[in-house]
């Protein structure tokens, strides 16, 4: 490549995210790898489902449409990328089938950077690998608002006729006319997005600044970065209204040519949906997954799709930077696709069900905090029979639930060793069984009730009719307002395994057995914090069951200091992943997973961090101690 041709590919790369955040040395050598690709008219660039691609495209000229075709033939076109887009991000970055088409609209000239250039990049420029995560953080979030907003057992078709709202990206960024572009930039680079909405005193929509606004009309028109944004903005603002149908958003979308479309309610800004969102809603592999269990007819096949996502899709979110606690979720949208399809084969197989029933699930699975697939923990709740239908209904329910545990082992999901689960029959009950039994635990607090009730108090429904789940929670946030005797021993439980690291801040190891020289991550770390946050959960009527979302909603009620509380987000976050983390080596070794791991074998950035997650829990339990008087009931 010739001086003045390397040139022109500085000079044009060196606008374009993220290569713009490269030293001018480091984007000279990226051009020398970079070729130029020809594609005429009509060229398909990337197939859906087709190999993944060598390279990543940046579009100089001409245009790259990304598309698919509905089962009725129609083609559904998600995004325009031109001069400056980059085409094949998650699949030639990441090594990913095709998701979509992408065909070049007209006579199309892209620079081609080959994949392990990027991937190169990606770990020795932290900026650029920031870029890619976010990309992919994106990604994920997005799959897991489509998934939760899907409706189970549908057939799977794109959600076109879902309304805007469903998928619009919450809280929207906002800022006022007269700011700085600086500023706006900054605002945008702290919340990791790639746009910003303009509004005015009464909120508004006047415009909006985007990266493409940036880069076209800031740094190539070699404007101040103390230019107000109302002089860079697009505008008029392009809205649509949140219970407008998804399907009028793609139209707009397309016809308009642009990337960002501002969701309204009442008028004002709500929400973003971008092109990015719909694309993920058909692309992705966590909702490709869920719609090929809600298709799948034959549950031993249901297997496969769950070994996809642990052996791969796990595996790749957390090489990517993707978190923990939002690799959990997504698994356990698809882990409730998969319990929600075998129920619905099997109600097939037995007839309707008599009288409306819940499937819930408890313990980690209840949480959403489940990753590698452990030990079942489910019941089946049902409404109350009519008088002198009592017994065919339960014998209706306990075959349900033994043919469904049953079906569930043999899909990977192991027994529950202390029969938590739906083969029991002492977890298969109508509602007022139900009550009378978590009143019982309630009123007489013995060990084994509370011990008990720290597994199933965090039930949730997955299948079924959820209002079952509810007026359950309602009558168990009833109960708790008159059962502080119960609170207390909650308390004494929940802090009962002290953190495993000593005096002096070393780690305690187990000195001998099967796991000699290893301490557990579960029993006095994510146990210790689920416990902590369950009881507070429990006393201030939280409904929410996952340990995060508790945490928002106990900081918002002011129920626990903010600090700690941050301090508790982050400790369960690092030790969630850290498990992950050590998990999957074991399953990678042939190993059954387990919660033990050897801190000689960490990294030293890792104990340091396990240490002051230790010291988090122990700060935790001493608060709830005092604030129980567990010290003065125990002398």
């Amino acid at each position: 490549m010739d001086d003045v041709v390397l040139g022109s590919v500085v000079e044009f790369l060196r606008r374009v995210p993220p290569f713009q955040f490269l030293s001018e040395e480091r984007l000279r050598q990226l051009s020398k790898r970079v070729e130029v690709h020809y594609f005429p008219r009509g060229t398909t660039i990337i197939r859906r489902g087709g190999t993944p691609p060598e390279y990543l495209w940046v579009v100089v000229r001409g245009g790259v449409k990304k598309a698919l075709r509905s089962a009725t033939g129609e083609e559904i076109v998600f995004e325009v990328a031109s001069e400056g887009d980059l085409v094949g991000v998650l699949s030639s970055v990441d090594g990913t089938h095709g998701q979509l088409d992408d065909v070049a609209v007209e006579d199309t000239v892209c620079y081609a950077i080959p994949r392990s250039t990027i991937e190169e990049l990606i770990a020795t420029e932290p900026a650029v690998a920031r870029f890619f995560v976010g990309a992919l953080r994106e990604w994920v979030q997005a799959s897991l608002r489509a998934l939760q907003h899907q409706e189970p057992g549908g057939d799977g078709a794109f959600m076109l006729s879902a309304p805007c709202r469903t998928v619009a990206r919450q809280p929207l960024l906002t800022c006022l006319p007269d700011i700085t572009v600086r500023e706006a930039a900054q605002r945008m680079s702290v919340e990791r997005v790639n746009s910003i909405v303009v509004v005015d005193e009464q909120g508004s929509g006047l415009g909006i600044l985007t990266d493409w606004d940036l880069r076209e009309r800031v740094i190539a028109a070699g404007r101040s970065l103390d230019t107000p944004v109302h002089e860079v903005m697009s505008s008029p603002l392009v809205t649509i209204d949140a219970d407008r149908l998804l399907l009028e958003a793609v139209r707009l979308l397309i016809a308009r040519r642009i990337n960002h479309l501002v969701v309204t309610e009442e008028g004002k800004p709500f929400g973003m949906l971008t092109a990015f969102d719909l694309l993920v809603q058909q692309g992705t592999s966590p909702l490709f997954l869920a719609r090929a269990i809600e298709r799948e007819t034959h549950t031993e096949r249901l297997a496969l799709v769950l070994e996809q996502a642990q052996r791969q899709l796990i595996p790749f979110l957390l090489s990517r930077g993707i978190r923990a606690s939002e690799i959990a979720q997504l698994v356990s949208e698809i882990n409730d696709r998969v319990v929600a399809r075998v129920l619905g084969l099997l109600e097939q197989e037995l007839g309707p069900p008599p009288v409306p029933y819940c499937w819930l699930v408890y313990g980690s699975e209840g949480r959403r905090e489940q990753t590698i697939r452990t030990d079942q923990d489910n019941g089946i709740l049902y409404a109350d029979p009519p008088t002198g239908e009592e017994e065919l209904v339960r014998r209706y329910f306990e075959r349900l639930g033994q043919w469904a545990v049953e079906r569930l082992v043999a899909l990977g999901f192991p027994p529950c060793p202390g029969r938590f689960s739906a083969d029991n029959p002492e977890w298969v009950q109508p509602l007022s069984a139900w009550m009378r039994k978590f009143q019982r635990w309630m009123a007489i607090p013995e060990p084994q009730s509370v011990l008990n009730s720290l597994i199933v108090f965090d039930f949730r429904g997955v299948h079924g009719e959820m209002g079952l789940a509810v007026r359950l929670r309602d009558f168990v946030r009833q109960e708790l307002a008159h059962s502080p005797r119960f609170l207390f021993h909650v308390g004494a439980v929940s802090t009962s395994h002290p953190p495993p690291v000593g005096f002096l801040g070393r780690f305690v190891v187990e000195r001998s057995g099967e796991h000699k020289n290893q301490l557990d991550l579960k029993l006095g770390g994510t146990g210790a914090i689920v416990n902590l946050v369950r009881l507070f959960a429990l006393e201030y009527g939280v409904e929410e069951t996952n340990t995060l979302a508790r945490l928002i909603a106990l900081r918002e009620l002011r129920a626990i200091e903010p600090q700690l509380a941050e301090d508790l987000a982050q400790a369960f976050e690092f030790l969630l992943g850290l498990r992950l983390r050590v998990q999957l080596e074991q399953l990678q070794r042939g190993e059954k997973p387990s919660n033990y791991v050897d801190p000689r074998q960490l990294s030293s950035l890792d104990r340091t961090l396990l240490k002051e997650a230790f010291r988090v829990v122990g700060r935790a339990q001493a608060v709830v101690r005092e604030r129980f008087h567990l010290e003065q009931a125990g002398e």
